[in-house]
């Protein structure tokens, strides 16, 4: 074949067109009115920390609460519940006391936060500043309940009161559990009542002063069981803890004065009786 024969006219023959075969095509995306809206998430980020807030509150302390006013409001105070004596309401508070805190490092870790969040971390002036914390927190204490004595509002002198509480606490044993339980318990205050509840209270309120006092009221509502004089006092012991924890952000000298607390009296009484 010449290239004469490949052309026609001049000009070059079109070649032969050659049919593909049919392709399925995918069906056209559903047409959305422009009216409709992506879907609301059922709660917002400051409705679930509230609720979480109640919830570990609740949790933690609403035991103690129920118990401590029941006690305060039928025998005046200075009564503890049966199951919560000797080593098995020892053992008992330690297990509400862990799972406390277990549930505090849940909430935390759901918003990829920790304890170092609420301030729970170490430095070498702590131990200065705790002692600090709990000379002025005693001497608070101490200047609280002898104005409700030396008022007349109260019969029972400072002396006679913290023995009958001493009693209260340590009356059915000193065990090995109760020495756990007094290394535990600043943790599980002041980590949960302090830190955590001031942080979420000037989240939601925008407003320290209300931290306060929210914090001290909370810690002082389950001390009632002790009779209302000593846990006026612990609340003004409370008070200047939660003015430090406000205006530092740091709850490791707290957590430290709150220890001496515990342990002393724990070791006064069982040096004493």
């Amino acid at each position: 074949m010449s290239d004469n024969e490949l052309l026609a006219d001049g000009e070059p023959a079109a070649a032969p067109t050659v049919e593909s075969p049919p392709t399925a095509t995918s069906p056209p995306p559903p047409v959305v009115p422009a009216s409709a809206s992506p879907a609301k998430a059922p709660w917002t980020e400051r409705e679930i920390r509230t609720f979480e807030l109640v919830l570990v509150c609740l949790l933690a302390f609403g035991r103690s609460i129920l118990s401590s006013g029941h006690t305060l409001w039928l025998y005046g105070g200075y009564i503890r519940p049966a199951y919560e004596t000797g080593t098995y309401g020892w053992i008992y508070n330690i297990f509400c006391q862990a799972s406390g805190l277990g549930l505090l490092c849940y909430v935390l870790l759901r918003r990829r936060k920790s304890f170092a969040d609420l301030g729970f971390n170490w430095e070498k002036k702590d131990i200065g500043r705790s002692i600090l914390l709990r000379l002025g927190g005693w001497l608070a204490f101490y200047a609280v309940y002898n104005g409700i004595y030396y008022s007349g509002l109260t019969t029972t002198s400072y002396q006679a009161g913290t023995t009958q509480v001493a009693h209260l606490l340590f009356g059915g044993g000193i065990f090995e559990a109760t020495i756990l339980y007094q290394f535990l318990n600043p943790f599980f205050e002041e980590l949960i009542v302090r830190a955590y509840v001031m942080t979420e209270i000037t989240f939601l309120t925008n407003s320290l002063p209300k931290a306060v006092m929210v914090s001290t009221l909370l810690q002082t509502s389950y001390h009632f069981y002790q009779g209302a004089p000593a846990a006026i006092g612990h609340g003004a012991t409370f008070l200047i803890w939660s003015i430090y924890y406000a205006k530092t952000g740091r709850i490791a000298p707290i957590i430290l004065a709150h220890l001496y607390s515990d342990v002393g009296s724990t070791l006064w009484y069982g040096l004493h009786h």
